[in-house]
């Protein structure tokens, strides 16, 4: 059975188990985004690489093979609701220190990556990644939702919340590493959506909320999966 940690409000923080709503006011950025310096960049390093490392640790020990990232307000610290009518440089500040360092860690750790979201700014979110990993090729997107997705499943899995994002780009994965399996039990999802998460839930998916007033607690959620 799924097993589910309580947070202030009886909200679901960590959830692990073997119609989306956009109503956001976008973020006014400068011109000319300020990039990290050398040393910054090697600050940062310092402080993200052992407890990533660390929860990566988990998911292998888990067989955790598969991690499906959202977007907005989950790899980026602000909500565009699918419409960023900036530059895609501009938006580049916005992404969580946290995710610059743990996708690439990811990928050299052998977990694939995939981003799954209801934008459909497909162009904006590849851009986002080259910058953060020079892997970025490797990461399937997964855009859009209702009639307006940005990709074609026919599986006969859910198609609520993230399910055919995760499912569709499951499938373009396993087609370009012959012998690869991602399956469930094997798939986590995390999004600052909590519909999202208990649809993974309900269908066997490992799954962690990423409150967005707290992400920090993402890496010691990652510790705790079962």
């Amino acid at each position: 059975l799924p097993q589910v940690r309580i947070a202030h409000g009886g909200n679901p923080s960590i959830v692990s188990s073997p119609a989306p709503t956009m109503p956001f006011r976008l973020k006014k950025v400068s011109k000319e985004p300020k990039m990290d310096s050398v040393e910054e960049q090697r600050e940062e390093s310092d402080t993200w690489g052992k407890p990533i490392q660390k929860a990566l640790q988990k998911c292998k020990e888990l067989e955790i093979n598969f991690l499906a990232l959202d977007f907005d307000q989950t790899i980026l610290e602000i909500h565009t609701g699918g419409h960023w009518k900036g530059t895609a440089r501009e938006l580049l500040p916005h992404v969580r220190p946290m995710f610059r360092h743990l996708i690439p860690a990811a990928l050299d750790k052998g977990i694939h990556v995939a981003v799954v979201t209801f934008s459909g700014q497909i162009d904006t979110i590849r851009y986002i990644l080259d910058q953060v990993t020079d892997r970025a090729a490797e990461i399937p997107i997964r855009g859009g939702f209702g009639g307006h997705k940005t990709f074609n499943y026919e599986g006969s899995g859910s198609l609520a919340g993230k399910q055919a994002h995760m499912a569709s780009a499951a499938e373009e994965l396993e087609a370009r590493n012959k012998g690869l399996r991602l399956k469930r039990a094997s798939t986590v999802l995390i999004d600052d959506d909590k519909t999202n998460i208990r649809h993974a839930l309900e269908n066997g998916v490992r799954a962690i909320w990423l409150d967005p007033q707290n992400p920090l607690q993402l890496l010691k959620d990652m510790q705790r999966l079962v």
